[in-house]
């Protein structure tokens, strides 16, 4: 029985220091880098399979940077205006598919009859 408690309470001490590297890690992290709204994406495009532009939010400015394979270039800072401050509270609703009107277009294109 003597066995079982020493095999228990070691498992138990591994554990527990385990759990108290993590959580000393989690707040080293928080304390240097900090969870902050300082710099806040708002919208990413795709151009590519490894370019992208960005535009960030950084106290208050926008910026657009271009991101590619290990790099970001700044491209141009923007005036923060009404018309961008309610882009970025709509969101656009997609256009439905007309399967009728795409298939129309395609006959005419291809001369079917």
């Amino acid at each position: 029985m003597s066995a079982l408690f020493q095999t228990t309470f070691a498992l138990a001490a591994v554990l527990l220091v385990i759990w108290g590297c993590a959580y000393l890690l989690r707040k080293l992290q928080t304390v240097r880098g900090g969870h902050s709204n300082l710099i806040q994406l708002k919208a990413i495009s795709s151009l590519g399979p490894r370019e992208k532009v960005a535009l960030i939010e950084v106290s208050g400015q926008l910026i657009l940077v271009g991101v590619a394979a290990g790099q970001v270039n700044h491209i141009a800072t923007l005036q923060k205006t009404a018309d961008i401050v309610s882009a970025e509270n709509e969101v656009p609703a997609p256009a439905p598919f007309n399967a009728k009107s795409w298939l129309d277009t395609y006959l005419r294109k291809n001369n079917v009859k």
